[in-house]
């Protein structure tokens, strides 16, 4: 919860002093509010507020700001935590055992498993190189989640922005096309091996219910482009897309439960690099496997609904209203929070961990996700974006450049604006103003 403040006054020469600065403050805060919630792109739209000062833990700033929002990829700041607080230093991918004939491996989530953005991969490089009969091995305990969220648009099945959820990912879930000097490089190839691939570069889509893709006539600039594919249970596409980039010494083994006496963890990559590249890029999909592979670590399954309800209870009871979260990325409309939410789950952050462990995962302004805003401002700002259909959301930390710690949550629901640029810089020229007085 946000903390009291009290303060010290000794005599009356200082009340009165104290006075006309905060009354000189108040005045140009709601100044700032004011211009922000007359600004032409918010016209019509719902607005809420809430700047607290922890330098002096007293609110600077609060409108409609325990009044319900979509927060839209605000939600990832939910996932960061659980990120940064269950899955510790490293993701703890695989799980992992072995006897004189074959390798086990039980797969929990790991999103980074051949994915490009990542050049470690201890699992890939285990299959490549062992001798022994590799075994993938099906959870005993049945996981309860669904490869789309709840709430999330059917529609988007062939965006590059909604990947399917599971358990065993291969490349991120997603076909990639590249273009090349020569032509064009798509990546897992097994999933085109038998479908034509145009000698031009245009507009790659899939089908709705297979993995059949094809390309439109349409040109592109973008030298890369990505479509979800259907991922399937009980890992048999992934098995098959693993041997034929991987090349194992024997064709994969599929069993269910895990009957192994001595077991170990396989940790992958480092887990703040994959929430830095999270909360930079907005990425739904790493974000939806956070919360996934959190459930694994609390529960010994993944069950998304289960985790969401145990953390609400937990970790997140701090939150001054009770919110309605339903995915890990954002994509759901289901989601609503308030502006005081984030100001409570900001303060739990930086209790929980280190100030300069936030900033080097949050999106920086000027830099990264925010290099087109906050660039010339009196401080630094680290924050996390949001954007839905008609929805803005923006939340983090600044530092004044007087040294003063403020935590800010500004959502805007229902705008009509068509572009969100004129909503975004409304919300920059606010922040700006805060900061300046501080």
């Amino acid at each position: 919860m946000v903390k009291s403040f009290r303060t010290r006054v000794n005599t009356p020469l200082q009340l009165i002093v104290i006075a006309a600065m905060l009354s000189l403050s108040a005045c140009s805060i709601q100044k700032a509010q004011k211009t922000l919630l007359n600004a032409a792109s918010l016209k019509g739209a719902h607005v809420g507020i809430a700047v607290y000062n922890e330098s002096t833990q007293q609110w600077v700033d609060k409108y409609q700001s325990d009044r319900y929002f979509t927060p839209a990829s605000n939600t990832k700041i939910q996932s960061c935590y659980l990120g940064m607080k269950y899955l510790k230093d490293s993701i703890p991918g695989w799980q992992f055992a072995e006897n004189k004939d074959s390798i086990f491996l039980m797969p929990l989530g790991d999103p980074s498993f051949l994915h490009p953005d990542f050049a470690y991969q201890p699992v890939a490089d285990l299959i490549k190189s062992t001798k022994k009969q590799i075994v993938f091995c099906l959870p005993t305990k049945e996981d309860k989640f669904e490869a789309f969220g709840r709430g999330w648009s059917w529609d988007d099945y062939a965006e590059d922005y909604q990947p399917e959820r599971n358990r065993l990912n291969v490349y991120g879930n997603v076909l990639t096309v590249t273009k090349k000097i020569d032509g064009i490089q798509v990546q897992p190839s097994l999933l085109v091996k038998n479908q034509t691939i145009p000698t031009n570069y245009t507009v790659w889509s899939r089908e709705k219910l297979s993995n059949q893709f094809f390309a439109l006539p349409n040109a592109i600039k973008n030298p890369e482009q990505q479509v979800p594919f259907i991922t399937g249970a009980n890992y048999t596409l992934a098995k098959s897309l693993i041997e034929d980039s991987l090349h194992p010494a024997f064709p994969i083994a599929i069993q269910k439960g895990w009957n192994q006496i001595s077991t170990s963890i396989i940790k992958t990559v480092p887990t703040d690099s994959l929430l830095k590249i999270m909360m930079n890029r907005s990425d739904n999909f790493f974000a939806e496997q956070v919360l996934l592979m959190t459930s694994q670590q609390l529960l010994g399954t993944m069950d998304d609904a289960a985790a969401i309800d145990t953390i609400l209870k937990t970790d997140f009871s701090i939150f001054p209203q009770k919110p309605s979260w339903a995915d890990g990325s954002g994509l759901s409309r289901f989601n609503l929070t308030t502006p005081e939410n984030y100001i409570a789950l900001l303060q739990q952050m930086e209790s929980s961990f280190s100030i300069e462990r936030i900033k080097a995962v949050f999106a920086q302004g000027g830099k990264g996700g925010l290099s087109s805003y906050y660039k010339n401002i009196p401080g630094v700002l680290y924050a996390k974006t949001g954007t839905l259909g008609n929805q803005i959301a923006f939340s983090g930390y600044i530092i004044t450049n007087k040294g003063t710690r403020l935590l800010f949550s500004v959502l805007v629901a229902n705008h009509v604006s068509p572009t969100t640029y004129p909503v975004r810089h409304a919300v920059e020229e606010y922040l700006t103003s805060i900061m300046s007085k501080y």
